[in-house]
């Protein structure tokens, strides 16, 4: 039986949570998940649930993922070469659809039916689904042929308001589509930032693998807990492949109107409510 004292406590954390939970009420959080957050089915659910506290206290959640590790494995195991030029997966017509049978029929729908399990109303968005994401094909640094690989140009918000407005989380996987309907594989980070920017969103949350965003990767005091998006801007030719895209993704979303980007550990249970609903932030913080 739970004593007075444990009662009291966790009174305590509700109460200093009320304050957050009524200045998010009605407002748009995008998080991007990745890492071992898609990986470990425990971690899963545990995300899973916080979007559910999430929404049941009012927030619009929308959710993007990606799953790089997982398509590089599919490759491998289907004898397909995995090749990247400048962080692009250089993606010809065999990769792209292998692309989109592990980010649409696998962790899109994983994702979909743990939110479920959760007691999240959770639908699947994919490439052609109500021209949600309209790309254009790019280059590599250097003008190299990428194949299918896209940049965003448009963030088609309809479907994602109506299903917002009907209480409904909207996951969308890191698919577009060109002017051809053809599909194009795209950086989750940039997906993510740039429904942020379209929806307005209040934050734009990054789920990793990593504490949050150093000044000098491998060294465990450099954390940055908070950083302007001027001075990321000047730091991106420092990062590393893996997070210069998020870094670039965030100085974007602060630029198109969100008013706060984090990057948060994914790998810690309740990331997220840590990060919104308590006073002490966790992770990197980059503001506008």
């Amino acid at each position: 039986m739970t004593n007075a004292a444990e009662a009291a406590s966790k009174a305590g954390i509700l109460v200093e949570a009320l304050p957050f939970m009524r200045a998010y009420r009605g407002r748009t959080v995008v998080v991007k998940i990745g890492g071992q957050a898609l990986d470990d089915p425990d971690l899963s659910r545990v995300v899973a649930e916080d979007i559910a506290l999430l929404v049941m206290v009012g927030v619009r959640v929308v959710i993007v993922h990606g799953g790089g590790p997982q398509i590089s494995d599919a490759m491998a195991s289907s004898g397909l070469d995995v090749s990247f030029i400048g962080g692009l997966r250089v993606t010809d017509e065999a990769t792209m659809e292998l692309v989109r049978r592990v980010l649409v029929g696998s962790i899109n729908a994983d994702l979909v039916a743990r939110l479920g399990q959760a007691g999240v109303a959770a639908v699947g968005i994919s490439a052609g689904d109500g021209h949600v994401l309209v790309g254009e094909k790019t280059v590599g640094p250097n003008g190299e042929d990428l194949g299918r690989v896209g940049t965003i140009a448009s963030v088609g918000t309809d479907l994602l308001e109506t299903l917002l407005q009907r209480d409904y989380v909207p996951v969308l996987s890191s698919i577009a589509v060109d002017d051809d309907g053809g599909p194009l594989n795209v950086n989750a980070d940039e997906v993510a930032s740039a429904v942020a920017r379209a929806l307005s969103a209040t934050k734009l949350v990054y789920l990793t693998n990593v504490e949050g965003l150093y000044r000098d990767l491998g060294t465990a005091d450099s954390l940055v807990p908070e950083v302007k998006a001027t001075e990321l801007q000047s730091m991106l030719d420092r990062l590393s492949d893996g997070m210069k895209p998020k870094a670039a993704s965030a100085v974007s979303a602060l630029g198109g109107g969100v008013e706060k980007v984090h990057i948060l550990d994914g790998r810690l249970r309740h990331a997220l409510l840590l990060e919104i609903f308590t006073e002490d932030g966790i992770g990197t913080q980059v503001l506008p």
